[in-house]
């Protein structure tokens, strides 16, 4: 029996290959390669727009204000006040102790000694004009004041205020003090006239 001739192979088998390092072919159909994914072109970013403040209210200007005048200054009074000027003080006398004597023979008579008293300091005060001279007051035998006259009357303020700023300059005593010396010994002589009076008309 003849021996069949091997098959000459002609050509080239471009999918084979002696290299085994390579991995084999296969029958899967080819797929085909998609396109690399085409970024779009990177485009500049607008420039931001500069942010607009709103418009704020401008605060109205303020009225310009009156500059204070400074105030005047209080002016001293002056110590003494001008001629003509008065004022009321106090006026007050005590019973010296012989008038009190005759004052409790008046009572037993029917006639208060507060009667007497009250007369008598009436007329001294109608009758005392003051003097610009400082009398002390005198040292008596007197009784308490509680059994006295006490009044008032409107002095010339200028006249006391030259005895208090020669004879009491600190103003220690009142203005009834300075006037007392004055005063009580025209008291005293007005009650000796009135308990007189009073005795002879009984």
């Amino acid at each position: 029996m003849p021996r069949k001739k091997k098959t000459i192979i002609k050509g080239v088998d471009a999918e084979y290959t002696s290299d085994f390092s390579q991995p084999l072919p296969t029958n899967k159909p080819k797929t085909q390669e998609q396109p690399p994914e085409v970024k779009p072109p990177l485009t500049a970013k607008p420039a931001p727009k500069p942010a607009v403040k709103p418009e704020t209210a401008q605060p109205k200007p303020e009225p310009a204000k009156a500059t204070p005048q400074p105030r005047p200054k209080p002016v001293a009074k002056p110590q003494a006040v001008a001629q003509g000027d008065k004022r009321e003080i106090a006026l007050s006398a005590a019973v010296k102790l012989d008038q009190h004597d005759k004052l409790m023979a008046l009572e037993a008579k029917g006639t208060p000694a507060k009667v007497a008293i009250t007369m008598a300091g009436r007329r001294a005060v109608e009758q005392f004009v003051p003097e610009d001279k400082f009398v002390e007051k005198q040292d008596v035998p007197r009784m308490p004041m509680r059994q006295g006259y006490k009044s008032t009357k409107r002095i010339d303020a200028a006249l006391l205020d030259a005895l208090r700023d020669a004879h009491d300059p600190h103003r220690l005593s009142s203005d009834g003090a300075m006037m007392r010396g004055q005063f009580e010994p025209l008291f005293w002589s007005c009650l000796d006239a009135v308990i007189e009076e009073l005795n002879s008309k009984d």
